[in-house]
């Protein structure tokens, strides 16, 4: 396996895009998952049914997949990519610490809905996630 850089894009060696493939091969069954999970609770689990909670779950079980993708991902690269991550993984925690004490706080105020919060908060912090990555490699 040969590290010399790709002429098609200078940025990436032929490990980091075999790496990207890998990536993609194990991360999109997850996602795939997740969204059929997803689409499945919500036109077909009755909310009045006792295991409508169990039910509302299964869409935890792809998104698992998903983090053991990303996680090998990360073990894979290198540590430049590493640190990329992990910088942008704590942006991400932050985000996701301030926003779910805010929304905690507004909640026991009566400010916002419960439900509401959870997944304001986890939509910012993976947003952050991404934005970091990307602002970190296009430097």
């Amino acid at each position: 396996m040969s590290n010399k850089l790709s002429t098609e894009d200078p940025k990436l060696s032929v490990a980091d895009k075999q790496n990207n493939t890998k990536y993609h091969r194990e991360f999109l069954p997850g996602i795939v998952g997740y969204v059929v999970a997803l689409l499945a609770v919500l036109v077909f689990v009755d909310e009045e049914s006792k295991w409508a909670p169990l039910w509302s779950l299964l869409p935890v079980l792809p998104m698992i997949w998903v983090s053991v993708a990303v996680y090998r991902s990360y073990r894979r690269g290198d540590e430049y990519q590493r640190l990329v991550q992990a910088e942008s993984m704590a942006l991400g925690f932050g985000v996701a610490m301030i926003g779910s004490l805010a929304f905690g706080f507004l909640g026991i105020a009566g400010a916002v809905h419960a439900a509401v919060g959870p997944w304001v908060v986890f939509s910012l912090a993976m947003a952050t996630w991404f934005v970091g990555v990307a602002v970190r490699l296009n430097r």
